[in-house]
């Protein structure tokens, strides 16, 4: 479940996606880099950058579908 989230936001080709994690509200993300357990995004709505753990993304709203859990 979780490397299918991961490569819904490794494919996202630089657009905005959803991004729900298990600590924080929803982020408005674009994705910059990965390592093996961290994605690096790009936080639309606080205008930052962003290292958040793999472990820690619940869900992935692209493309008008939703991938995992959404609040």
């Amino acid at each position: 479940k979780q490397s299918k989230l991961i490569e819904a936001i490794r494919t996202s080709k630089g657009r905005f996606f959803g991004l729900y994690t298990t600590n924080r509200p929803a982020i408005n993300a674009q994705f910059q880099s990965e390592t093996p357990a961290y994605v690096m995004i790009y936080d639309r709505n606080s205008r930052v950058n962003r290292k958040l753990a793999k472990s820690s993304i619940i869900g992935v709203h692209i493309a008008g579908q939703t991938l995992g859990e959404a609040y």
